[in-house]
């Protein structure tokens, strides 16, 4: 199985690189990368390991499934089988209002 991050979930890590640099350094950012990159292999391996997100149980296009990677930030996926593939389609800070955020996937 593949992995494919999307643009808006590759915007979203970006962002929090960029102020995890400017508030935590460059130690903790790297860190924090490294921890989000080290997920991908557990997913490729075990792609249901994620539990179906509930704001997003009303979407029919995709069954989104999200992770808990940090205590601030869930991966949210979606798994294609015909493709063999995972989409990481955001990457969430649950700090932020969770409806806004649910508001974020396309239908």
């Amino acid at each position: 199985m593949q992995i494919k991050w999307s643009k808006k979930a590759g915007r979203a890590l970006d962002t929090a690189l960029a102020q995890g640099a400017e508030l935590f350094g460059t130690h903790a950012t790297i860190s924090f990368y490294n921890r989000v990159k080290s997920y991908e292999p557990l997913l490729k391996s075990n792609p249901h390991m994620g539990k179906v997100e509930p704001l997003l149980a009303d979407r029919t296009r995709h069954q989104y499934r999200s992770l808990v990677i940090h205590e601030h930030f869930k991966l949210i996926y979606y798994i294609d089988l015909p493709h063999d593939t995972l989409y990481i389609a955001d990457l969430w800070d649950t700090r932020r209002e969770p409806s806004r955020l649910a508001e974020q996937i396309k239908k």
